[in-house]
């Protein structure tokens, strides 16, 4: 039933990394339920299923399966295939560690290397990682703008598509929030205004289409590596954006907004670390002044 509801709900809406983790949800509920009837699945097998696949997947990964599954149980209670919600309550658990998120984004020193590092390279990954710096924009966001996008006048970016790699097209943004216009620096704009755009993409590779997500984080890698700096990934460039402004002071609501999250709370979850960090330091500037009264 589960392969059923995703392939008329689900399926036709998604883009192909997506399909890939239903797929690999239906293959881990097959495995742990082989020959189970929906209504035969209690709240305990599901917590054992995902503390079984917790020991050698990161939370991320098992945060994937259980929120699937957890969205077809309640399509299932509201068909009322099956009476009760088995997927309350369920904790996800992980022993395997995640990356670190420290190492993810790039601290002052090294994104103002990179920056000078790239400002005179006319390659195309570079043009579009200078981009993702400034905007804070997702790989397929940058590889999906076109020069359209670009408003001199105004010095901002359009984001309103996103390029498909895997399907080679272009798809709608991650979520409706994810349309939205970024401001942009001037130095920067004056500097991607004497860019050669391509016809259709904004960032064209000589086979008439964006450069791969893999092609831009080679290209981001050998610089970082130059400069005796950190290793990232093109995503990291958003983590690195999101990180500069929040230490700096800037609003999360805008930053939020600027990222295009369709809540600020994804914002607050996704860089509590640094926040975190930040409270420290907020704590300690608040003692230090009371204790002056």
């Amino acid at each position: 039933m589960f392969e059923e509801w995703y392939l008329v709900f689900k399926e036709p809406h998604l883009e192909t990394r997506s399909k890939t983790w239903y797929i690999t949800t239906l293959t881990v509920m097959r495995h742990y339920w082989p020959n189970v009837k929906l209504a035969e699945i209690t709240s305990m097998m599901f917590q054992q299923l995902i503390n079984d696949y917790g020991k050698d997947h990161v939370l991320s990964s098992v945060s994937h399966v259980k929120n699937m599954i957890s969205a077809f149980v309640k399509y299932a209670v509201d068909e009322d295939y099956i009476f009760k919600d088995f997927s309350r309550n369920i904790k996800t658990h992980s022993a395997k560690a995640s990356k670190d998120k420290s190492l993810k984004f790039l601290e002052n020193d090294e994104l103002e290397y990179l920056i000078k590092a790239l400002a005179d390279n006319e390659a195309t990954t570079s043009h579009m990682i200078l981009t993702a710096i400034y905007s804070g924009a997702r790989y397929s966001e940058v590889a999906g703008l076109t020069k359209n996008d670009f408003d001199f006048i105004n010095n901002t970016i359009s984001i309103n598509k996103a390029w498909q790699a895997d399907d080679r097209e272009f798809k709608v943004t991650k979520t409706k929030s994810s349309n939205r216009v970024v401001d942009m620096p001037l130095e920067f704009m004056n500097k991607a205004v004497t860019w050669s755009f391509g016809s259709r993409y904004a960032f064209e590779g000589n086979n008439g289409i964006p450069p791969t997500n893999e092609g831009a984080n080679k290209q981001l890698a050998r610089y970082l590596d130059k400069g005796d700096c950190k290793i990232i990934t093109f995503h990291g460039l958003r983590h690195t954006h999101a990180s500069y402004l929040l230490a700096n002071d800037i609003a999360i609501q805008y930053v939020s907004e600027r990222l295009g999250h369709s809540d600020v709370n994804i914002t607050l979850s996704v860089y509590a670390h640094l926040l975190q960090k930040k409270r420290h330091i907020e704590t300690n500037k608040t003692i230090k002044l009371l204790s002056n009264l």
